[in-house]
């Protein structure tokens, strides 16, 4: 939480570039008018990968600090089914 609303898939990436993002996992969630809300979803490679990339929560990038959270596969999945409406 706490993306900026320009961020890609590449600006994820980058940002957990040490913990093995996958980037076709990445996506976002957006309002019902189709803006970016400034929540997104990544999957790692592995757990580990996963709980060492919360060393990351409330680092900043660009000029917004990042708030992370744990997720599960369903979760994830229902932000794809979401965005692939956008």
């Amino acid at each position: 939480r706490g993306l900026p609303f320009s961020a890609t898939k590449k600006d994820i990436c980058k940002f957990f570039e040490d913990y093995s993002p996958i980037e076709d996992s990445v996506s976002f969630t957006y309002r019902s008018d189709g803006r970016a809300t400034g929540e997104g979803y990544v999957g790692f490679s592995n757990a580990d990968d996963a709980r060492n990339a919360m060393a990351l929560h409330r680092n900043m990038m660009g000029s917004r600090y990042i708030e992370l959270f744990i997720s599960s596969k369903e979760e994830h999945g229902r932000s794809v089914a979401r965005s692939s409406v956008h």
